[in-house]
């Protein structure tokens, strides 16, 4: 395998992953309510809303400038991002929260759509630190991955027995690896 074809697999990969995990946090705001968007665990905790707020200003920043492809000098942390508002409540309904998701996401997907391999190793700086356009897209894997885990468990938190499970249910195991062998077997 060339280094090209292992770059291309990365980038069909991650973007496969993190569409995943963005319809995770589907699910998860798919099944909170109204009233609840604003409700924390803990005094220091952040809501749903200051949860997508902030996935969604982190993913316009880093993003952005980079929405139709690479292109050399682009700063990954935009000069108008005030990350502390992103901490203050602004969003004040269901389908605000809604939109700013989906905004955020629309604009990382637009970037991440548009890499190419020879992207990868280019440079991106982010607040000052220079990183590869690969470290920089890594970093972000894990950075709203942790974020939307959060939104599941609060969601998850807030429904307690009427959670909906994104996932395996438990005791669902065997079921489900029956139904992944069986899958493979009639391919």
């Amino acid at each position: 395998m060339t280094p090209v074809d292992i770059a291309v697999l990365y980038l069909t990969d991650v973007r496969a992953r993190m569409r995943g995990v963005k319809a995770l946090g589907d699910g998860a705001l798919a099944q909170l309510r109204e009233a609840e968007i604003a409700t924390a665990l803990s005094e220091e905790g952040n809501s749903a809303a200051i949860l997508v707020q902030h996935l969604a200003g982190n993913m316009r920043s880093r993003w952005g400038g980079l929405q139709l492809g690479y292109a050399a000098a682009v700063e990954g942390e935009a000069t108008t991002r005030n990350r502390d508002a992103e901490f203050e409540r602004h969003l004040e309904t269901l389908p605000e929260v809604q939109a700013e998701w989906e905004g955020g996401w629309a604009v990382f997907f637009a970037a991440l759509d548009h890499l190419t391999p020879a992207d990868l190793t280019r440079p991106l700086t982010i607040r000052g630190e220079v990183h590869t356009v690969l470290e920089a897209v890594q970093r972000q894997v894990a950075h709203y991955s942790g974020h939307v885990y959060q939104l599941i468990f609060l969601v998850k938190t807030l429904r307690g027995a009427q959670w909906q499970t994104l996932s395996i249910a438990r005791g669902g195991s065997a079921a489900f690896n029956a139904q992944m062998h069986e899958r493979r077997g009639s391919s």
